[in-house]
């Protein structure tokens, strides 16, 4: 692939690939974008191992270029991992709702799965003043970093 426009549509996930996830995209037979996921690089550490286990393909991408992506009709499908399902909708990883509003914006079907297992302790970056445990913030006096939380998605949000 020499540019975007070699591109054909694909699938994006959006949290942490699970056993039925994995399934899904097989019987779909399509190419997977991966975001880095940020501030955890959850797409880099655990989704492309995963996806190579299984002899998926896919392309990788930064999370600030899911927009364009988006807009220049490169996401065929959304495929969206959760950790819980509440009464008031669902949560997830930081940046779904993110995901989930540029989908509604460009008409694109969202799948939901439950996230597989993330063990927490081993992720490295808690928010985005590190990349792989590695200082990006230069003055620590200054709190512009948002801590990372969960986001809680409303049903009706979802629909």
């Amino acid at each position: 692939m020499r540019s975007i426009e070699d591109l054909k549509q694909s699938l994006l996930i959006w949290g942490v690939l699970s056993k039925e996830g994995i399934e899904f995209i097989k019987s779909k037979k399509e190419r997977v974008i991966v975001p880095e996921m940020r501030p955890s690089l959850l797409g880099l550490k655990i989704n492309i191992p995963l996806l190579k286990r299984n002899n998926i393909p896919f392309i990788y991408c930064t999370d600030n270029t899911l927009g364009f992506l988006f807009y220049k009709n490169k996401i065929k499908h959304t495929l969206l991992f959760f950790k819980e399902e509440l009464s008031e909708g669902l949560r997830c990883i930081t940046g779904s709702l993110y995901v989930v509003l540029l989908s509604h914006l460009h008409n694109i079907d969202i799948s939901f799965f439950k996230m597989g297992y993330l063990q927490s302790n081993s992720l490295t970056d808690k928010d985005a003043s590190t990349i792989d445990g590695r200082k990006v913030v230069l003055n620590e006096d200054i709190p512009f970093v948002e801590e990372v939380k969960d986001e809680v998605i409303e049903w009706k949000v979802l629909k």
